[in-house]
């Protein structure tokens, strides 16, 4: 056999020179790009044996280079490792913690990134590097579930369900507070459809309100140390939910907190995020419920986010009788 390659990807050339000697100095052959993009290329190209991932980048994050290393088959082969200065890697990890060989964190110690070198190329078991979330493990798992099968679904209930959406429609439910939408949802998944929740209520809270006690939850949040998606990763959500709607058979999903998410993106991503969704929800004949306040969009938005999304009036109530 060869000497084995490692592509080491990162836009610091500092860091690029420095890992380029320790993986040399353990034997290896290093190869460097400084962004995703060349990433892409050179993986394709020159198929290393594993790839040292940088996960904060310009041109494009770690994480969509290493969903398109997936979808194109090389992770097959190639092993990959994230660079990362932070802690918490949050729920960016979703759908790809099966081709995630560990964690390393800047600043790294020269001693232990060879032993890990060499652990992960030497088919030897690497000790755990950076700490897995611990809350909501049944996201984790249902991601990688075949398609069909029913981890995560809740336990049906007796009684027949009040609210029929039909399978590859998209509904928007106009109200202040997400109460109809998360009423309509529990309708769903409590009668044999799989769903997954996006919200920015404390998933706990939502369990224990709403009495979901396997669908999978997604807290939007900016806290470190939990188990969230951070706002401003609207890519990650985005791929998140579709590859969610890929893996099930029958599902719905529901996104409350649409209001926090223009706020750290600006509509038009926001909007361009919903309707990838929408084409998905389409082709898989799923079901998404958007949780909207309408006083926090103005009336054009409102018009092109109800364009082809059916829609809910959720806070129509019956007239209060005034006592004179």
């Amino acid at each position: 056999m060869g000497i084995k390659k490692v592509l080491i990807v990162d836009d610091n050339p500092a860091i690029l020179d420095i890992v380029s000697e320790l993986v040399s100095g353990a034997g290896f052959e290093p190869m460097t790009a400084s962004g995703g993009r060349e990433a892409l290329e050179k993986a394709a190209a020159e198929r290393p044996d594993l790839v040292l991932l940088d996960i904060n980048m310009p041109d494009m994050d770690g994480w969509t280079v290493l969903r398109k290393l997936k979808e194109e088959g090389i992770t097959a082969n190639t092993k990959v490792m994230m660079l990362t200065a932070t802690t918490d890697v949050g729920t960016d990890i979703f759908g790809l913690q099966d081709v995630v060989s560990g964690y390393i964190r800047k600043p790294f110690n020269n001693k232990d990134l060879s032993d890990r070198l060499r652990s992960i190329l030497e088919e030897k078991a690497a000790p755990p590097e950076a700490p897995q979330p611990k809350e909501e493990p049944r996201l984790f798992s249902l991601f990688g579930k075949k398609k069909g099968e029913s981890e995560g679904k809740e336990k049906a209930a007796k009684a027949a369900k009040k609210y029929e959406l039909r399978p590859g429609l998209s509904y928007v439910v106009k109200e202040q507070k997400a109460v109809k939408s998360f009423e309509i949802f529990t309708d769903q998944v409590t009668h044999n459809i799989q769903g997954l929740c996006i919200t920015r209520q404390y998933p706990a809270i939502v369990r224990q309100e709403y009495g979901l006690e396997e669908t999978p939850i997604i807290w939007l949040s900016n806290q470190l140390g939990k188990v969230y998606v951070n706002p401003a990763n609207i890519g990650i959500l985005g791929d998140t939910i579709i590859r969610f709607i890929e893996k099930s058979d029958d599902s719905v999903v529901m996104i409350d907190g649409i209001e926090f998410l223009i706020v750290n993106n600006g509509f038009d991503k926001v909007l361009k995020m919903i309707h990838r969704i929408t084409e998905v929800v389409m082709e898989y004949k799923s079901r998404l419920i958007i949780s909207v306040d309408p006083r926090a969009l103005d009336v054009r938005e409102m018009a092109l986010l109800e364009r082809n999304m059916e829609v809910i009036e959720g806070d129509i109530r019956p007239p209060v009788k005034i006592a004179r």
